[in-house]
């Protein structure tokens, strides 16, 4: 369990909202993470949230300068932590970066395939180009990045996989096709990793967020007859802050969760169930 603690510890999750001291089965102490697309938003938020649990973290992103910063945050709470500028298309590169890493750490425990974009073409208008850039960087990098730490996991019998989809991969939101089907997609191949993986130890879940306040989100957030209209339709009548997935993604990536997988969650506020 989580527990809600006043003091400040190294293995404190700190939110906006609430300070959660991590429990036993929480803690990721002498566990390492890859976070994808980790320069900033839910992708950076996640992994200092990993590494306020005790992992060290690998940072990848095309914009390294954005990286350092979210690494110089990691460092300053004491945990290690490696940037590496990584375009999660280039088959290449990403068995490169890997290769890379575990010559650092010598193990990835924890995989969070993050890196993506949004498109908000009407079908009709979407064109060959973005429907392949959507699916090449949300889809089937996940592919890549994973068939190239997976067999360092299999090895060793142990590890999470956490896929980030979309409540866009579960519900139909018009002008958002490639994203959508790329999300849908997501979810489906999640459970067919966790059916194959499992035998290895290797755990693969799916987390799928609903509307966050985010820079990929930062056009919708600047309507605000949208925000009025869209907030009414969220139960809790608020928008996802970056650090709402901390504690959500500690879970999945701990010994918390250890029989969990395949399964994806819904982090939404609730508006998957009225709309």
């Amino acid at each position: 369990m989580l527990e809600v603690r006043s003091s400040k510890t190294p293995a404190t999750l700190r939110t906006s909202h609430v300070e959660l001291r991590a429990s036993p089965c929480h803690e990721l102490v002498g566990r390492v993470a890859l976070v994808t697309g980790a320069s900033r938003g839910l992708g950076a938020a996640m992994a200092k949230a990993l590494a306020d649990a005790g992992a060290s973290v690998i940072l990848w992103a095309k914009h390294l300068e954005r990286l350092k910063r979210v690494e110089r945050a990691i460092r300053a709470v004491g945990r290690p932590a490696l940037s590496q500028r990584v375009d999660v298309t280039d088959r290449r590169a990403v068995r490169r970066a890997v290769t890379a890493a575990l010559r650092r750490f010598h193990r990835i425990d924890i995989l969070v395939n993050n890196a993506g974009i949004w498109d908000g073409d009407p079908f009709v208008r979407l064109a060959p180009a973005t429907w392949a850039r959507v699916l090449e960087t949300d889809l089937t990098s996940l592919v890549s990045v994973s068939q190239a730490v997976v067999p360092s996991m299999m090895r060793r019998r142990d590890g999470t996989v956490i896929n980030i989809s979309s409540t866009s991969g579960l519900l139909v939101h018009p002008e958002g096709a490639a994203y959508g089907a790329a999300k849908a997609a997501v979810i489906h191949l999640t459970r067919i990793m966790a059916v194959e993986l499992g035998p290895s130890g290797i755990r693969v879940n799916a987390i799928a967020p609903g509307t966050f306040r985010t820079d990929m989100t930062a056009d919708v957030f600047a309507d605000r007859a949208w925000i009025s209209r869209r907030r009414r339709r969220i139960p809790l009548r608020r928008f996802g802050e970056p650090d709402d997935l901390d504690g959500l993604v500690v879970f999945l990536a701990s010994r918390a969760s250890d029989y969990l997988t395949g399964q994806t969650l819904v982090i939404d506020g609730g508006a998957s169930l009225v709309s």
